[in-house]
């Protein structure tokens, strides 16, 4: 009887082995991960599976220009280490010191013209404390503009060279002084007013974080709006990873919100009436992605030789002397993206949106015929681009 029941046991395991088998499917486990097999009826058994190796990391190949993303291939979205974490400020000080952390109050009380004012952290963009809050960098400057009329040249100079350190910051401050009763610190005044305004037009490549403001309020940027005002708070408590820091406010001289947006690229370059558009455009150094925003103006004279030493151009070309590629007029500034972009009038002005990924080239518009001549001078162009957002 036990061996029927046996028997009988064995029988009933077969069957059900067959009809597993029938049903297609099969499980694998390997290092705890569970893999279904796909198994046609009476096809042998795969193969063991062998858990898969991570790749090693290989260098992508460059995007060709023109190249950008597409639907198939979506903008990866920025971890958790990229993204700033809210509330976030780095704070640098006026001895150079950097700290980074959060606020412990809430809002930042200011007082302005038309009232009393909370404004809450979490709405700033960055702060900066002005002059009435720097009370030794007001006595210092203070002290330089008064030097400028110093009997000792070597005084007048050292201060003059001082005060341009300063910046176009300074410019506000100047304007004070532009009628001063002395003679040697008027000019000297408008002499460094002069060389501070060309250097904020020339878009000076920013330091590492802010410089000091020269405003006499201080101001605070938010998301919509600057204020002009009066912060009224000595001493702020900022949480940091090295614990709880007072800093006082005649000691920062700058806040900023930690953000990992692309920054403006601002860049001022050289055009001469030699580097012409038959011979070759002029690499501006500047790559712009599809979709950046692109604002250029631009400045100077080129002397038109072939037609004379006085003819002379500006940046918009004459279209009297002729058209480069039968669009551009003869001695602009041109411009393309990449070495065989489409080529475009930058002339005096121009703002557009790149449609193609790729170096930002500029050319004095000039044809082949003319390629030997010599065109003196040269155009100052002033290039902004803002990353697409």
């Amino acid at each position: 009887m036990k061996a029927c029941l046996s028997a009988l046991v064995i029988l009933l395991g077969l069957v059900a082995l067959q009809s597993a088998a029938q049903d297609q499917a099969d499980v694998l486990v390997l290092d705890e991960a569970v893999i279904e097999l796909r198994v046609a009826p009476g096809a042998p058994a795969p193969a063991p599976a062998v858990a898969a190796q991570p790749e090693e990391e290989t260098a992508e190949a460059p995007a060709e220009e023109g190249s950008g993303p597409t639907a198939e291939e979506p903008t990866p979205e920025p971890t958790a280490a990229e993204t700033p974490k809210p509330g976030v400020l780095k704070f640098h000080l006026m001895d150079g010191t950097i700290i980074t952390g959060k606020l412990t109050t809430k809002a930042l009380p200011v007082s302005t013209e038309f009232g009393d004012l909370s404004v809450p952290i979490d709405a700033i963009a960055s702060f900066a404390p002005g002059l009435g809050s720097h009370p030794e960098v007001d006595k210092q400057i203070s002290r330089l503009i008064s030097q400028l009329g110093s009997p000792d040249a070597k005084t007048r100079d050292k201060a003059q060279a001082q005060l341009l350190a300063y910046g176009p910051g300074l410019l506000a401050e100047l304007q004070e002084y532009a009628n001063d009763p002395d003679a040697e610190r008027k000019v000297r005044i408008a002499t460094i007013t002069e060389e501070l305004i060309s250097v904020e037009q020339d878009g000076f490549e920013a330091e590492q974080g802010p410089s000091v403001s020269l405003a006499r309020l201080d101001q605070i940027v938010t998301k919509r709006f600057t204020i002009a005002g009066e912060i009224k708070q000595d001493t702020f408590t900022i949480a940091s990873k090295f614990g709880e820091l007072n800093v006082k406010l005649a000691d920062i001289k700058g806040v900023q919100r930690m953000s990992t947006d692309k920054p403006e690229t601002r860049k001022t370059v050289a055009v001469s009436g030699m580097d012409m558009t038959c011979r070759g455009y002029k690499k501006t150094g500047i790559r712009v992605n599809r979709g950046d925003r692109v604002i250029i103006s631009a400045e100077g004279r080129v002397t038109m030789s072939p037609w004379g030493s006085n003819s002379v151009s500006g940046p918009d070309g004459i279209p009297q002397n002729g058209m480069y590629n039968g669009k551009i007029p003869m001695g602009a500034l041109a411009g393309r993206i990449g070495d065989s972009g489409e080529e475009f009038l930058v002339g005096s002005k121009k703002s557009f949106v790149a449609k193609k990924t790729g170096v930002l080239h500029l050319g004095f518009a000039m044809q082949q015929n003319w390629a030997n001549y010599q065109f003196p001078g040269e155009y100052k162009a002033r290039i902004r681009v803002v990353p697409a957002e």
